[in-house]
């Protein structure tokens, strides 16, 4: 017989009348699918995608094949891909003995088991042979990377994003190498091509993956489960934003923003920069609440971050640190003139007015603010902006100072 590549039957010899009973005429032009059993056409074709990437390679088959008069018969198939212009392969075919048909067909039973245990698990499961050829799929596996089934791991996952094709590639190669790979985080980020498979705009994934062995303990391939974790990294997410963001304002906690000062501070620094923190303060909060209400308050607080954001730099991070405080951490500052112009664009718009619902009322802040090259600890970076604060409020409404450190005394500087 010969068949092109895509398994499309191109000749048969007058012998196939004695084996299935078929006129060579009602075999040619058929696909050989259209003869083999249902239940033998998932290896057949894996038999066939792995041939058909080895030319010169024999590839040997058995399966069960429909004959003219409709019952089943056990053949097995010698198949060659002839190099050429046109791929060919020519394929042999005899009836197999009963013996081999009966430990076929049982390795067949087993297969079906494993592959029907493997389409009710609720992980995504691959097997993969030495050179990338995919050898076996479950459905789950198709859903979550919205790809239908292909003959490689790499057009097979190709939806894994870019930045995590490295760590896919690493996986791959260690278990190859032996060696096992457990909750590899990688994620999923292109839309599906086929419209029937639905894909997220982006899905992360735990990989973990095992090597196969033949007989004499040589590694032959691995088998791999990919498993959706994005519901749980959501959720995962959403606890930390909520344990690191203030509610009302949306702005870091307290907690969060000491942690993100000290972080910021242990990073190295770029030469003639330092780190400042300006520290804000809202003005007569307390006669807000008392006369209008906590609900007044909430909404001047609410204002209050709003206008902040405006003022700020892209890298800098706001924090709510305390009732009616708020603190600012802005890295890469390279003087303490920057540091106070950074300070007084964040005085000049919180000077607003801000409808609380009951009425109006004035938004007006006290600014200070510290800045240093040196390896200072947070406590003390925000006890000096305090300070400079504190002075600004000695001094008069909306006013903002600078911590300034001259020779060997330091304190607050009002300007």
């Amino acid at each position: 017989m010969a068949r092109n590549a895509t398994a499309v039957i191109m000749s048969v010899d007058e012998g196939i009348v004695d084996l299935l009973g078929w006129r060579p005429e009602q075999m040619i032009g058929s696909p050989s699918t259209r003869f083999i059993h249902t239940e033998d056409q998932p290896s057949a074709i894996a038999a066939w995608m792995k041939m058909i990437t080895s030319p010169g390679l024999t590839n040997l088959w058995r399966g069960r094949y429909r004959t003219a008069s409709g019952s089943w018969m056990w053949v097995e198939t010698v198949n060659r891909l002839e190099e050429s212009d046109s791929p060919i392969v020519l394929t042999s075919m005899t009836q197999t003995t009963a013996e081999k048909a009966g430990v076929e067909e049982e390795l067949r039973a087993r297969e079906q088991l494993l592959s029907r245990l493997s389409d009710a698990l609720p992980v995504g499961v691959f097997q993969v042979d030495l050179v990338g050829h995919v050898t076996f799929t479950n459905d789950r596996l198709h859903a979550i990377v919205g790809v239908p089934p292909m003959p490689t791991i790499g057009a097979q996952m190709s939806t894994v994003a870019a930045n995590d094709r490295p760590l896919l590639d690493a996986a791959l190669a260690a278990v190859l190498a032996d060696q096992p790979v457990d909750d590899i985080e990688i994620r999923l980020s292109h839309p599906a091509t086929d419209p029937s498979l639905v894909l997220d705009a982006e899905r992360v994934c735990l990989l973990s993956l095992r090597a196969l062995t033949d007989g004499t303990g040589v590694v032959s391939g691995a088998v791999g489960c990919l498993n959706d974790v994005t519901d749980s990294a959501q959720l995962r997410q959403e606890l930390e934003v909520r344990a690191s963001v203030d509610e009302l304002t949306s702005c870091l906690n307290r907690a969060a923003t000491l942690d993100l000062l000290v972080r910021t501070i242990a990073l190295p620094q770029v030469a003639d920069e330092g780190n400042a923190v300006v520290f804000i303060d809202l003005d007569q909060f307390k006669s807000v609440n008392d006369q209008l209400g906590h609900a007044a308050g909430d909404r001047l607080l609410v204002a209050a971050a709003d206008h902040l954001r405006t003022a700020v730099r892209d890298r800098d991070h706001i924090g709510r640190f305390g009732g009616d405080e708020f603190l600012v951490i802005c890295p890469g500052v390279e003087s303490s003139a920057q540091a106070l112009r950074i300070a007084k664009r964040i005085a000049a718009a919180m000077t607003a007015t801000v409808n609380v619902g009951p009425g109006t009322v004035k938004l007006r802040v006290s600014v200070g603010v510290a800045w240093t090259t040196e390896a200072l600890d947070a406590g003390t970076l925000i006890a000096r902006a305090d300070s400079a604060m504190y002075e600004s409020k000695r001094t008069g409404r909306r006013g903002v100072t600078l911590f300034a450190q001259a020779g060997g005394d330091t304190g607050p500087t009002a300007v």
